[in-house]
């Protein structure tokens, strides 16, 4: 699962570590403006690129992530 800060930089977690949207939100929405001055990047559960054999790991416990995350 993937997570975009209002700064628009991506985070990742597995199914088991990911935050619920109130709390990613309380924690990653509020940290500033996205590039170019488009305001709150804020994204939950947003598109993300295959994760299976990418090296891909979670921001929380490390894991690599796979395509089940």
């Amino acid at each position: 699962m993937r997570i975009y800060t209002s700064c628009s930089d991506p985070i990742d977690f597995c199914k088991r570590c990911a935050p619920d949207e109130d709390e990613a939100q309380e924690r990653y929405g509020n940290l500033g403006d996205g590039p170019d001055g488009r305001g709150n990047c804020f994204g939950y559960d947003d598109d993300h690129p295959p994760y299976g054999g990418e090296n891909y790991t979670c921001a929380e416990c490390g894991e690599e992530l796979t395509d089940e995350d």
